[in-house]
């Protein structure tokens, strides 16, 4: 029998800060203001024009906290990504 569980801690890269955004019908001035971030950052992190440091990494994870994204929502992101990666999609 295969385990179903979803692991605990999720890990996510950049690709996953537009999805989330459109998840909560965000802007990215809004997520920008959850990140505590300027809006231009927030572009430039979810086209990948600015490396994704641990930084960004930890202010987005708190972003999410105050968004109540769940770990079954980023497994579903994951998924997604991982799709679209296989058909060739940016």
């Amino acid at each position: 029998m295969e385990n179903k569980r979803i692991p605990y801690k999720q890990d996510y890269d950049y690709r996953f800060i537009k999805p989330v955004r459109h998840l909560r019908n965000k802007t990215q001035s809004q997520l920008g203001e959850l990140m505590n971030v300027d809006v231009s950052t927030v572009g430039k992190l979810e086209r990948g024009e600015l490396k994704f440091s641990p930084l960004y990494e930890s202010k987005f994870k708190e972003a999410m906290k105050r968004l109540r994204v769940s770990n079954v929502e980023l497994v579903s992101i994951r998924t997604m990504l991982e799709m679209k990666s296989k058909r060739g999609y940016k």
